[in-house]
C-alpha cells in the first residue's frame, strides 16, 4: 500500500493530465449527486472514472520508462511506444465521455 500511495501522490503531483482528469472527475460526482444517478449508473460512471485514470497511470510509467530506456534521446520505437499509450488514453476517455453524455444526456436535455 504504501508504494501504491507514494506512487498515485507522485504522479498528481508529476501530470498535469492526471490532475485535469481528476477535476473532470471531481465534477461528474458532483453532476451524479446533483441529478441523482441511480445504482447503475453510478457504477457505470465510477468505472469509467477509473478506467481513465488508471490509464493515465499506465500511460505516465510507459513515458517515465521510455525515457529511461532511450536516455532522453529520440528513437522513433520509443515514440511510437509513447504514441500508442497516449491514444490508449484517447480511447479511455473517449469512450467515458460518450457513456457519461448516454447516463447524463436525457437527465440535462
Amino acid at each position: 500500500m504504501k508504494h501504491a500511495s507514494v506512487g498515485l501522490k507522485n504522479v498528481y503531483h508529476s501530470e498535469r493530465n492526471f490532475r485535469h482528469h481528476v477535476l473532470i472527475a471531481l465534477l461528474v460526482v458532483v453532476a451524479g449527486l446533483v441529478y441523482a444517478l441511480n445504482f447503475m449508473e453510478w457504477a457505470l460512471i465510477l468505472g469509467c472514472i477509473a478506467a481513465v485514470l488508471v490509464a493515465e497511470i499506465f500511460n505516465s510509467a510507459i513515458e517515465r520508462l521510455a525515457d529511461l530506456a532511450s536516455h532522453g534521446r529520440y528513437h522513433p520505437l520509443i515514440k511510437q511506444a509513447k504514441d500508442f499509450a497516449a491514444g490508449g488514453v484517447l480511447v479511455t476517455a473517449i469512450f467515458a465521455a460518450v457513456i457519461g453524455l448516454i447516463i447524463f444526456g436525457h437527465k440535462i436535455f
